[in-house]
C-alpha cells in the first residue's frame, strides 16, 4: 500500500512543480542581470544574480544549483532571469527547463509505484 501512497504524492508533486513554474513564469518579471558569482549553501551551490527592480538594486540566488565549471553563463555575463516580486528569496533563468525536468522525473517515478502497486495486487 506505501507504494501507491508515496507514488500518488510524488505525481502530485510532479504536477504541483510543473503548475507553479509555469504560473510563476507567466506572472513573473523578465529582467536583465548580471551573473555574480555562486553561494554555497547547505554545500549546494547556487549562481547569485544582481539586478534592479523598480530602483531597488537586489542580489539573490537562482533557484536550481549550478556548478561554476557546467554552468553555461560565466561571472560578469549578463543572464534574462525571471524575478516574482513576491518571492525575494530566489530567481528563475529565463529558458530554463529544470524545474520542469524535476516535475515531469516526479510524475514518471510516481506513475512507476503506482503501476508496481497494481500490478502486485492483481489489478494490471
Amino acid at each position: 500500500m506505501w507504494q501507491a501512497i508515496f507514488g500518488g504524492i510524488l505525481v502530485f508533486a510532479g504536477f504541483y512543480l510543473i503548475i507553479k513554474c509555469f504560473v510563476s513564469r507567466r506572472k513573473g518579471v523578465h529582467l536583465d542581470s548580471t551573473l555574480v558569482g555562486f553561494k554555497q549553501e547547505k554545500g549546494t551551490l547556487y549562481p547569485v544574480f544582481k539586478f534592479t527592480y523598480e530602483g531597488e538594486e537586489l542580489t539573490l540566488p537562482g533557484g536550481v544549483p549550478a556548478e561554476p565549471q557546467k554552468f553555461k553563463f560565466e561571472e560578469g555575463e549578463n543572464v534574462r532571469i525571471i524575478f516574482t516580486p513576491n518571492n525575494k528569496e530566489f530567481v528563475d533563468i529565463e529558458g530554463s527547463k529544470t524545474e520542469y525536468l524535476y516535475g515531469i522525473a516526479s510524475i514518471v517515478l510516481g506513475a512507476i509505484f503506482i503501476y508496481f502497486y497494481l500490478r502486485k495486487i492483481g489489478v494490471i
